[in-house]
């Protein structure tokens, strides 16, 4: 009964902002149950919540952290299937097409992710405190507050203005023109550090039952990512800060072992995408499992799509410095797949068109769900070795430089993969973090990012075209829905 109540509200409130400004809200009333009615006891405004976690793990949404963040830079290539190939071609060459499936998705999810933490934020905001016991009021509003936040700024980062949307939408926000983006920023910033003010550490918490949800450390790890994209470094450098004093957090000693089922929630681990194996489910957009797992297989094996390859750049950058352990754990080989599948599975490879895949997405078969789509390994989305790199690059970017305690930082990560201290100063010490981020943080959907937010775009991305290619088009679907109020990105 609570989950048929809770999909009658988000049906009726997210319509028009999942499928487009169109006609929607004309054609669909809402029905006996708005937030004004709705949010009656604590369990429904944590049923609310759980609702606007639920898009994050979409596999729709979830597909555009690859494929922008990696096959759009150097460390990758959509691959596939020749039609795959084809149809994904325009994007690498950075003709993105208004009317590409990925770039709707990504606008699409995550406002409809937004639409459902406004819901929940106006409604709890509506609770009187006393309905609570189970629940810390303060706490449900803060992961509100975060998935907004984040969301925001997956939208922002991809199409810089956008449109601002701070309550449950009504008739009168039908085609909402698009926001400045430095307002969109102070809002990202607004929320996260109101959630950062109100949510648990994870030492509070018991996290045998928590892991997955939306702690204190993560609300501060995302404000570094975010003040890093705005280019204010002290304030950046002050958020990271927050995140490793608390002692939360730890980095694991094997490298790969966070990538594994076993290393799931593990001590460097902020926060992840929980998946798990339900075999009874099969459809892709509603599956709790990792769809991803499947499409990263290498092409022919167990149905594998051979999605989003590394290129050979990148394992030549691993080589570059010797850096054996992180290549290991990011890159998987022929020889590797050799010994992990069945012989005659094997022998159904094909189109390996730069001779690695994704070790960070790869399970072996005694792994696998048995319902290829609902593979149980987790995504990460935030990892103690990205704090650490956001306060490096903070010290060495921001008014008050100060590179010892970058390189401090730097060597942790090194030494645990075996590596030399970085010595460099200056602008080449800028520059190494920038190739520190590329391999620590390898098919994790940063890099097309990272170089762009360090200016190295025209650089290091062939056919990259510098004030054009660093954002995507808004999709021409919503443009046409809205009348032309919300305006295209110049081409």
């Amino acid at each position: 009964m609570k989950t048929n109540k809770i999909l009658c509200l988000f049906i009726g409130l997210s319509m028009f902002l999942m499928n487009g400004c169109d006609d929607a809200l004309d054609k669909s009333k809402l029905g006996s149950l708005t937030t004004d009615n709705f949010f009656n006891t604590e369990e429904d405004a944590f049923q609310s919540l759980i609702a606007a976690y639920s898009d994050m793990k979409d596999y729709r949404y979830t597909w555009t952290l690859w494929a922008f963040g990696d096959v759009l830079s150097d460390d990758a290539t959509y691959s596939g299937s020749d039609a795959d190939v084809s149809g994904y071609a325009r994007m690498e060459a950075y003709d993105y097409p208004a009317d590409n499936g990925r770039i709707l998705n990504r606008y699409m999810l995550c406002y409809r992710a937004i639409n459902k933490a406004n819901q929940t934020i106006d409604g709890i905001n509506k609770m009187n405190d006393a309905l609570f016991s189970t629940y810390k009021k303060s706490a449900l509003l803060g992961e509100a507050l975060f998935l907004r936040g984040y969301f925001y700024h997956e939208l922002v980062k991809c199409f810089g203005d956008v449109p601002l949307l701070t309550k449950t939408p009504t008739v009168a926000d039908k085609g909402k023109p698009r926001t400045p983006k430095a307002e969109v920023y102070a809002q990202i910033e607004e929320d996260l550090k109101a959630a950062a003010s109100s949510l648990p550490r994870r030492s509070e918490v018991n996290y045998n039952t928590y892991a997955g949800r939306i702690t204190q450390g993560a609300a501060y790890a995302m404000l570094s990512r975010v003040y890093l994209y705005e280019e204010k470094f002290d304030e950046a450098k002050a958020a990271a800060y927050e995140v490793i004093k608390s002692g939360d957090y730890t980095l694991v000693e094997d490298y790969g072992y966070q990538f594994t089922l076993a290393g799931e929630h593990c001590s460097e681990s902020i926060l992840e995408i929980n998946h798990y194996n339900s075999s009874t489910q099969s459809g892709a957009t509603t599956n709790n499992g990792n769809f991803h797992v499947l499409m990263m297989l290498p092409f022919g094996v167990t149905y594998g799509y051979g999605i989003n390859q590394p290129y050979k750049a990148l394992a030549d950058a691993f080589d570059a410095i010797g850096d054996t352990e992180r290549k290991d754990a990011t890159l998987l080989t022929e020889a590797d797949l050799k010994a992990w599948e069945a012989p005659a599975d094997f022998a159904k490879l094909e189109r390996n068109r730069t001779g690695y895949y994704n070790q960070k997405y790869y399970l072996p078969p005694s792994e696998r769900s048995k319902e290829i789509r609902n593979n149980p390994l987790n995504i990460k989305l935030i990892r103690l070795a990205e704090v650490y790199l956001n306060y490096a690059e903070a010290c060495t970017r921001g008014t008050t430089k100060d590179e010892g305690e970058a390189k401090k930082y730097l060597k942790l990560l090194r030494d645990r993969v075996g590596l030399p201290a970085i010595t460099s100063t200056g602008n080449q010490l800028v520059e190494d973090i920038l190739k520190e981020r590329r391999l620590e943080l390898a098919m994790e959907g940063f890099r097309f990012w990272d170089v762009i937010r360090f200016g190295k775009a025209p650089e290091l991305f062939s056919g990259f075209k510098p004030n054009r290619d660093e954002i995507l088009p808004i999709p021409q679907d919503e443009i046409d829905k809205n009348n032309g109020i919300i305006t295209q990105n110049p081409r």
